[in-house]
């Protein structure tokens, strides 16, 4: 079967793959309507997230790339402390609630309010963007916001999801009730939508009435020997929370999630339809700690795809191999979210092919260099450092990249 006629495909991290590389290949011959590529730059990028990678990671002991890494942010490991604070009884325990926080940070990069900085209760540090994201939905976590039991504060229970009060919304995520209420609604509706998709699979998230994102890890643990797919992880997580993601593309009663219609292909058929599953996949990738605590491993990691995000379309555009067509013109609504998708797209495929130069210039095989470890230790944190260094820009190609403010992707203003 061909797979532009499957929409089951199209939550397969390998569908994702074969479309984002597809687009690049168009971009690399000029057949694209508003991204263009020159691949002639790819050693300056080379050289840039190797000296990233040594700057942070001298010895190259680069950990996985995931949502712990934010919650690292300064140096400070704030998930061993609170896991030290707990005292976690059992393996499992530990297991459930990890996993809890990894898919509900991973789940909480959003859209959030212009110049916002988190104040880190903490460290009394500062914090912007998705790290900030990131560090409110742990100290939320921390503080109970999301749990049902007052005994046992680290877990995220449907139940809560679904009632979250939204003065404690605005609270943890330090946002203003009056300045910001709208995107505290939106927060609240997709908080909701998330209790509500969990609590549709028991099969997945339940045990004992009790439903949380943590207890899919606890099942697949013991229905497994020694190691997990990650393939399996992204299919179940995809099958349950796509519809959480609210906004893409969809087919009579199929919501795709992160996936949206590039309207220059033929509507017919399922080929039109460009999947990225980039906070899906992040929770997989995510996964990999919670799981080596437990005394396992997730495997078939190299499947999942490099994220189609602003940090990466930064790092080449940076450097001149990724260039958007009339840049200033002005577009409408179906050809802006056009260049959107292009832009995602050719964004991760460079991504990974870059990953293949950098493993060739190291002389090093794709197991010793997998994919989630150069993502970690270089093209996330030199795209990162470019965003950072330019907020006009990352204005702007949050702009390019959530044309439609869509609440869960997690660019623009």
């Amino acid at each position: 079967m061909n797979a532009a006629n499957s929409p089951l495909e199209l939550f397969k991290p390998e569908e994702v793959r074969r479309k984002a590389h597809g687009l690049l290949e168009q971009a690399v011959s000029g057949a694209l309507s508003y991204v263009e590529v020159d691949l002639s730059g790819l050693q300056k990028i080379l050289v840039t997230v190797l000296e990233a990678t040594k700057e942070t990671y001298p010895d190259f002991h680069i950990p996985p790339y995931g949502i712990w890494r934010d919650f690292e942010v300064g140096g400070i490991d704030r998930w061993g402390a609170l896991a030290s604070a707990r005292e976690f009884q059992t393996a499992e325990e530990m297991l459930a609630a990890s996993a809890d926080l990894a898919v509900l940070a991973c789940f909480m990069k959003t859209r959030t309010p212009e110049n916002w900085v988190f104040r880190d209760p903490m460290t009394a540090t500062e914090t912007r963007g998705k790290q900030a994201s990131a560090l409110a939905a742990f100290h939320m976590f921390a503080a109970g916001s999301f749990s049902s039991e007052l005994s046992d504060p680290y877990r995220v229970d449907a139940e809560t999801l679904i009632r979250l009060d939204m003065e404690e919304l605005a609270s943890g995520l330090q946002w203003n009730m009056q300045d910001d209420v709208d995107l505290l609604k939106a927060m609240q509706r997709h908080l909701k939508r998330l209790g509500e998709a969990l609590a549709l699979r028991p099969d997945l998230f339940s045990e004992d009435e009790v439903t949380r994102p943590g207890l899919l890890a606890t099942r697949l643990a013991k229905e497994s020997e020694s190691a997990v797919s990650a393939g399996q992880l992204l299919d179940n997580l995809l099958e349950a929370l796509a519809p959480a993601w609210e906004g893409g593309a969809q087919s009579e009663e199929i919501t795709f999630g992160d996936s949206f219609r590039l309207s220059t292909i033929s509507a017919e058929g399922y080929d039109g339809i460009i999947p990225f599953h980039m906070s899906a996949q992040e929770m997989v990738y995510s996964m990999v700690e919670p799981f080596a605590w437990a005394g396992m491993e997730v495997d078939a990691l190299a499947a999942l795809t490099a994220p189609a995000d602003d940090v990466h379309v930064a790092l080449f555009s940076d450097a001149g191999v990724l260039k958007v067509r009339d840049a200033g013109r002005e577009l409408t609504p179906d050809e802006a979210l056009d260049r959107m998708i292009e832009l995602r797209a050719v964004g991760s495929a460079l991504t990974e092919k870059l990953a293949d130069k950098l493993r060739e210039e190291l002389e090093v095989p794709a197991e010793q260099l997998p994919l989630t470890c150069i993502l970690e230790g270089g093209t996330s944190r030199a795209g990162l450092r470019i965003l950072q260094l330019d907020k006009e820009n990352c204005k702007k190609l949050g702009q390019y990249l959530n044309p439609g403010s869509v609440f869960w992707l997690p660019f623009g203003a």
